[in-house]
């Protein structure tokens, strides 16, 4: 019978994430992953072809928690909640963040893109039906909201945000309500 493989993919996949989370997605190489784990390269490559696939695994977990922190966030507090778990997961976790949002390596490929997701299809369609708004007008106060709250979270990513969690939850409500009723307002001409 064989031996048991020391170094599975998840073990591989999970000390990896936790270099990125630490220094970034530039921090990962075999040799340096290798040294992490206390192997020679060989168990890396015997579970992932190349290292644009580990990374690309990486990618996806960063994702996959991302996702996690958007869903929570819809369930505590609807669209306000997903803007400020936005901003708690760059806060928290800016290394991911930067890997997600910041970074050429795994990019959407336009705005456009982003609007026609279909996940944010979805939450322009919660936006119409809580705010009485048109699709046309949601759309708008999705991005406005999204623009806003994109700001906020790449300055806490860079650490350049002084601003606390109130503070910052203020200032997305503002924006949330003040575009809201210029577009109810426009609407209702």
């Amino acid at each position: 019978m064989a031996p048991k493989e020391r170094f599975t993919e998840e073990i591989l996949l999970d000390c990896a994430f936790e270099m990125v989370k630490k220094n970034g997605i530039d921090s990962v190489n075999a040799r340096d992953l290798a040294k992490e784990l206390g192997c020679s390269t060989k168990p890396i490559f015997r579970v992932f072809a190349s290292m644009d696939d580990l990374k690309y695994a990486i990618y996806e977990r960063a994702s996959k928690l991302y996702n996690e922190r958007m869903f929570q966030g819809l369930h505590e507090s609807s669209f306000l909640g997903m803007g400020l778990a936005y901003i708690n997961f760059a806060r928290e976790e800016k290394k991911l963040f930067e890997l997600l949002f910041l970074s050429n390596k795994y990019k959407i490929s336009s705005f456009s893109d982003l609007l026609n997701d279909v996940e944010n299809q979805g939450i322009i369609a919660i936006i119409s039906k809580l705010t009485g708004l048109t699709q046309t007008s949601a759309k708008t106060l999705f991005i406005d909201i999204w623009l806003t709250t994109h700001g906020i979270a790449t300055m806490c990513a860079t650490n350049t945000c002084d601003l606390d969690s109130s503070e910052i939850e203020s200032i997305l409500k503002d924006v949330f309500e003040g575009v809201k009723q210029k577009l109810l307002n426009g609407e209702n001409k």
